[in-house]
């Protein structure tokens, strides 16, 4: 072979073989962008199911929040049978906490002397009436009857005068202007006394008088006579428990320490009751509460309406001072605590064959008709509820009866 052939095959060869490699680089290069667009695809097939997972959780986060949530319901006898008692309840899962035969120190129940002095005080007041004797003088701490009728520059002004109709005032409560009451002092029923005053320099009830000095003539009606604590009072108004002040302080003492025995009781049960509560009921709490929430919001908003404050609270939330999945979460928390504390009551009244009596029941529907608007405990809470408001009660007061007081 010629030099010149030889050169022609090899550069043949080359060519072939330089062909060959632009096609296995072609191959190559076709093989590493499936392999990208596989990848690719991959990545964005994930990138899609994580998209659609986080639209998918926030859908269904709606759907669980909307189907959660609790709708106030103010049925209070629904889920409970005819005697107050829980349907469906389960007493076995409700936890012993050691109610029979409890131990309460002494000084945790103690009635002390100067909580009696205030009972009595208390009760002093309720029968104070109001007195025209000329011989009474007005002393700081009094409350009198009055009339008044105020002028500046010798004119009466708007608001200024009781229009005859007597009003209440206590001396040196400072409802009044400064120094007003203070110049009512050493008066006495029937007396006229003149009151010089000046209005403050900023006054908010009326920004006309805001400065000025004005003059009250003011009629002193009566005084406020509280009576004294004898025996004689006592045998008047409290003959059925005492005849004397010290049998009257010792009747108050026994009822104080008895009633501080069932508190100490209903108490010990909020802190320690555990028990396993069926569904329904726990959600029956949640609607009772959120119920009561919602009434507490209108009794809210007219109160601040009376005063002339427009920041009460609107919703549920905003009383509670939470967002809606915290006030949820707080009303399981509630209907949970509460679920526990009736079914602890509930379990021991079963155990112990407590029975709930006419008289009982009546108890409970007169305590609880006089919080009600139409008079009728039974049919703004059903029976039901008020059997398992006398159920506790029956029971309550058998553990704090059994109780050991230890001194």
């Amino acid at each position: 072979m010629s030099d010149e052939t030889k050169n022609v095959a090899e550069t043949g060869s080359e060519e072939i073989s330089k062909s060959k490699q632009k096609r296995e680089q072609r191959k190559a290069d076709v093989k590493a962008q499936k392999r990208k667009q596989n990848f690719e695809s991959i990545i964005g097939w994930i990138i899609g199911i994580a998209i659609a997972a986080g639209v998918i959780t926030i859908i269904c986060l709606g759907i669980w929040e909307s189907a959660t949530k609790t709708v106030s319901d103010g049925n209070y006898s629904a889920y409970l049978t005819d005697d107050g008692r829980v349907k469906g309840a389960n007493l076995k899962k409700v936890k012993d906490i050691g109610l029979d035969g409890i131990s309460i120190n002494y000084s945790d129940i103690e009635y002390k002397d100067e909580t009696i002095e205030t009972d009595i005080n208390n009760q002093l007041a309720n029968y104070a009436e109001f007195s025209t004797k000329k011989t009474l003088e007005v002393k700081d701490g009094d409350t009198i009857n009055l009339d008044y009728v105020g002028s500046i520059d010798g004119v009466p002004f708007d608001g200024g005068n009781t229009n005859g109709q007597g009003t209440e005032l206590t001396i040196g409560s400072g409802k009044y202007i400064d120094n007003f009451e203070e110049q009512l002092i050493g008066a006495h029923p029937g007396d006229s006394v003149t009151v010089n005053v000046n209005f403050p320099e900023v006054y908010e009830n009326n920004p006309d008088l805001a400065g000025k000095a004005a003059v009250f003539e003011c009629v002193v009606n009566s005084i406020k006579v509280i009576p004294e604590f004898t025996d004689a009072f006592v045998q008047e108004h409290f003959s059925e428990v005492a005849s004397t002040t010290e049998e009257l302080r010792a009747y108050l003492k026994s009822e104080g320490e008895k009633q501080n025995v069932r508190d100490y009781v209903s108490k010990y049960i909020k802190e320690n009751a555990s028990a396993s509560a069926p569904g329904a009921y726990l959600k029956h709490l949640r609607q009772l509460i959120k119920y009561a929430d919602e009434q507490q919001i209108v009794y809210l908003q007219q109160l601040y309406a009376y005063y002339g404050l427009t920041n009460a609270p609107k919703t549920v939330e905003e009383y509670r001072q939470t967002d809606k999945r915290g006030y949820e979460k707080d009303l399981r928390s509630k209907a949970k605590d509460q679920a526990a504390f009736d079914l602890t009551f509930e379990e021991f009244f079963v155990r112990k064959g407590l029975t709930v009596t006419d008289a009982d029941y009546s108890e409970v529907l007169v305590i609880y008709s006089q919080d009600t608007g139409n008079g009728n405990a039974a049919e703004t809470y059903g029976e039901p509820f008020l059997r398992q408001v006398a159920l506790q009660h029956v029971t309550l007061d058998y553990i704090a009866e059994h109780a050991t007081i230890v001194k």
